[in-house]
């Protein structure tokens, strides 16, 4: 979401205001809240009743940002959406219980940081009252609804962010984190297994299996692709104009000025006013050898109270304006090169200033970047033209919904098309996850042009059906090899896997680790200590190390290639109950105690829903 949104999405919040502004957005009304009329309830909650259309719209919410993501179960969605209604507005009651409130000032504040309702950065009163007109809904209840979900954050947080862990909690998990196991295993490599795949080994699997044989839906599109660089080649501009505009961004052709600079400091302690008259008579005796032609970098080393820079012969680096105090910096950018100042007073005592490197700044001249204006200039002079093209677009493909032709000639454009692409990927403008909605969409699989789509932010499109290939099996014979390989594969492993489970069976009979290895002339790793996030050996081992205490008892493994492993356990070593660094633990505990929060508000909400007076009409379980 919007970065105004983040700053504050947690928890509750995110999924509200999601719903409050996000794509949903277009499906929201006032008229699910009231206007009820006689209509029987599917849902009370204390004095609130929902209907049906409240679910309803509430699962056209959900259905909306699940786009693109395959088949979903219908009623199990609309379930959710309806158990969401229930939670949302226990919260709300519980919230306006407790007396809880958000300023109207508070709202104000967070809806004008709304990207949506801003112009230039800033907040735009006509383009808010634009959009919320548009989507039939007035001021006051927007507001209200922002109001509603501020408050249920604002009741989550007062549990959530109230939760803590203690010391202890955090150094056992720092034990449970650093704990070490000394292992050793044997690595049983992929057995080939002899046996042909039989016919109706094949056929069985295939009549068994007919998911994984399902040739993905595609379609493919026809399409109208309006783009600023296209408008922008139609721009012919005047010399007077590109001079005119190389003046406007003249900064942009600029290298600014690159100032390296030394110094040589005298501390004054601040409790020590008496010492200043000292300092000054220092830095001046420094300044008076310097100017008799001692070194500075060598005088840097002797006298520089900064230790850090004295050691490199006082050598800053490269200053930028509002990188010093104030004092400093008026010096050090009035100097020339190789220019020593007169004693500088900040806040850490007298300096000698030197510039050791001065590259002056640069503008390029307008002969040398004269494409590049005019680039930028057909660009910015296309933005208006390409808005007002955009517009057309979106008109024309509307008013003609069965094609593509009136708008294609209207604006010049051509009708192109696309191959066949799925839901999940495409090549070309299919590759835009926007595109590949749209086309899949209702409207254009049913026949209709698509609405305009953006493709980044300098391109949009309209879409029509060319063809669309719903899913369906694939014949035997297409998928017989894959089927072959699937067998040969599932054969080998579970030869494999026999091969372990004996040798497990000749350990239990008093054979050694290495023995059974030897035997088959298996590779034997170890021993050697390892951890939970230990690398470069493989994640299962690891996993199956840690998860048991018993030791010496031999474990078969089974790892990701099809290999078997055959793990023992030789030690345990308890862990550090702290980090190297302090700061890991408050990372830690901070985490810890967010996970703990959510929890308890996990808790609270299934004992508030226990306790709630909440019914649910039965034919909606």
């Amino acid at each position: 979401m919007l970065q105004a949104i983040r700053d504050k999405a947690q928890g509750i919040f995110a999924w509200a205001m999601l719903i409050l502004v996000g794509i949903p957005f277009a499906f929201w009304g006032i008229n699910n809240y009231f206007d009820s009329g006689k209509e029987a309830p599917v849902a009370v909650v204390g004095d609130r009743d929902f209907f049906e259309r409240d679910v309803v719209q509430a699962y056209q919410q959900d259905l909306a940002n699940l786009v693109g993501l395959g088949d979903v179960d219908e009623k199990h969605l609309k379930r959710q959406a309806l158990e969401r209604l229930v939670r949302d507005e226990l919260i709300s009651q519980a919230a306006a219980g407790e007396g809880l409130a958000v300023p109207d000032s508070a709202v104000r504040a967070f809806i004008q940081t709304l990207p949506y309702f801003q112009t230039d950065g800033k907040f735009d009163k006509d383009k808010y009252n634009v959009m919320l007109s548009a989507q039939g809904t007035s001021s006051p209840v927007f507001v209200e609804q922002v109001k509603r979900a501020l408050l249920m954050e604002q009741f989550q947080r007062g549990i959530t962010d109230t939760a803590f862990v203690t010391r202890q909690q955090v150094e056992a998990f720092f034990r449970l984190k650093n704990q070490e196991r000394e292992i050793e295993f044997v690595t049983v490599p992929l057995a080939k297994a002899d046996e042909e795949v039989s016919e109706s080994s094949i056929d069985e699997y295939y009549r068994s299996h007919p998911d994984e044989f399902q040739s993905p839906e595609t379609v493919s599109v026809n399409y109208l692709l309006l783009s600023l660089d296209d408008v922008a080649k139609e721009v012919k501009p005047t010399e007077e104009e590109l001079r005119n505009f190389y003046e406007e961004q003249k900064a942009g052709f600029t290298t600014e000025e690159r100032r390296k600079v030394s110094h040589i400091l005298v501390t004054v302690d601040p409790a020590k006013p008496e010492d200043e008259a000292a300092a000054l008579a220092k830095i001046r005796q420094i300044r008076e050898r310097l100017l008799k032609g001692e070194d500075f970098a060598k005088l840097a080393k002797e006298t520089s109270d900064d230790r850090v820079s004295a050691e490199k012969g006082g050598d800053l680096g490269v200053v930028t304006k509002g990188g010093m105090e104030p004092n400093f910096e008026k010096a050090a950018l009035a100097l020339s090169q190789g220019e020593v100042s007169e004693p500088v007073r900040t806040s850490f005592g007298y300096h000698l200033i030197k510039v050791t490197e001065l590259t002056p700044a640069t503008t390029k001249p307008y002969e040398q970047v004269k494409d590049e204006v005019a680039a930028g200039f057909r660009r910015n002079a296309a933005e208006n033209r390409f808005y007002d093209l955009g517009q057309k677009l979106t008109e024309f493909a509307f008013e003609h919904p069965d094609t593509l032709e009136p708008a294609a000639q209207a604006l010049g454009l051509k009708v192109e098309e696309t191959g066949p692409f799925t839901r999940e990927s495409g090549e070309g403008i299919s590759a835009d996850e926007g595109v590949r909605k749209a086309a899949f969409s209702e409207e254009v699989l049913g026949g209709k042009n698509s609405d305009v789509v953006e493709v980044g932010a300098d391109k949009v499109v309209v879409l029509r059906l060319k063809e669309h290939r719903p899913a369906e099996t694939m014949s035997l014979a297409e998928v017989r090899e894959r089927i072959v390989s699937l067998l040969r594969d599932r054969a080998t492993r579970q030869k494999t896997e026999a091969l372990a489970e004996a040798a497990l069976k000749e350990m239990g009979e008093g054979k050694t680790l290495g023995g059974v290895a030897k035997a088959h002339n298996w590779k034997v790793t170890g021993p050697l200590t390892v951890r939970r996030d230990a690398s470069g050996v493989a994640a299962a081992v690891v996993n199956a190390a840690f998860g048991t205490r018993e030791l010496n008892r031999p474990i078969r493994v089974a790892l990701e290639n099809g290999d078997q492993a055959i793990l023992r356990i030789a030690a345990i070593k308890e862990g550090e109950a702290a980090p190297e660094a302090e700061k890991d633990m408050e990372t830690v505990r901070q985490s810890l105690a967010r996970v703990a929060g959510q929890r308890e508000f996990a808790a609270f909400m299934a004992e508030m829903r226990r306790s709630a007076d909440v019914y649910i009409k039965p034919d909606q379980d």
